[in-house]
């Protein structure tokens, strides 16, 4: 009995021991869990939950700027990609405390813009290797631009449209806006995302759940019914940032 009373005492021990060790590495495993947390606090601070803003570009070239936006949004294109929105520089200075930029993509397996030798060289006939360049180069030519007018955010959007150019080839599509990401994480752009709806996504990429934020378009003409639209739309996989309105220029709603 002795010796039965010793097996379980040590028995008990190696139950403490080993419950302190899985503590441990519960609580050593919580940071891993949080990782995506940098971007989350980056689109918080950026798009304040509840708050209200602006998005323009090169068709609203002739407007006033907005008064007292919390945030507001300008395309760095004129509407298709390798293309320069003329009034960029001016429409930056309407947001001068919160603004963040967006840029047109596509892939065009006819463009004069196909570059086979950067970033990678591609073997002759790989279109996905054609498609990633296009849109890295496309991602360069955006930020070169930008930066060319002293305009550096940490904060951009891929617009993703059926009206600009793509292939048929869903996945040669992925490899162009990948190309993209990665010229503006090359960049130094800390937080992209995707603005588009769930049927155009879906329709360029084949339903591509790749985590990406999520900036979504709608019809709508209020912010409260944009709310509505924050849950249940994630076309990514990701979390929505933002909800597109209508109004005299397009307003977005922060979830």
């Amino acid at each position: 009995m002795h010796g039965v009373k010793q097996t379980f005492r040590i028995l008990r021990r190696l139950a403490v021991i080993v419950a302190a060790v899985v503590v441990a590495l519960i609580v050593v495993a919580r940071p891993a869990e949080a990782a995506a947390g940098p971007a989350n606090a980056t689109a918080a601070s950026t798009y304040p939950s509840g708050s209200t803003g602006y998005d323009v570009s090169w068709p609203n070239c002739a407007a006033s700027a907005p008064a007292r936006p919390a945030f507001g949004i300008v395309g760095v294109t004129g509407g298709t990609g390798y293309s320069q929105n003329p009034c960029l520089a001016k429409q930056a200075t309407w947001f001068p405390n919160n603004l963040s930029l967006y840029v047109n993509t596509g892939w065009y397996d006819q463009s004069p813009n196909i570059n086979p030798n950067s970033p990678r060289v591609c073997a002759v006939g790989d279109e996905n290797c054609l498609a990633y360049n296009y849109g890295y180069n496309g991602g360069l030519y955006a930020l070169n631009y930008a930066n060319s007018l002293n305009i550096h955010r940490g904060v951009w959007w891929l617009d993703v449209e059926t009206g600009n150019t793509w292939n048929a080839d869903t996945t040669q599509n992925r490899n162009s806006l990948q190309g993209e990401y990665d010229a503006l994480v090359a960049g130094g752009v800390t937080t992209i995302g995707v603005y588009s709806t769930t049927y155009q996504w879906d329709t360029i990429t084949g339903t591509w759940l790749n985590t990406w934020p999520n900036w979504g378009a709608t019809t709508v003409r209020s912010a409260s019914k944009a709310a509505a639209y924050c849950k249940g739309h994630q076309f990514t996989g990701g979390p929505t940032y933002l909800i597109q309105y209508s109004g005299s220029l397009d307003q977005d709603y922060a979830c």
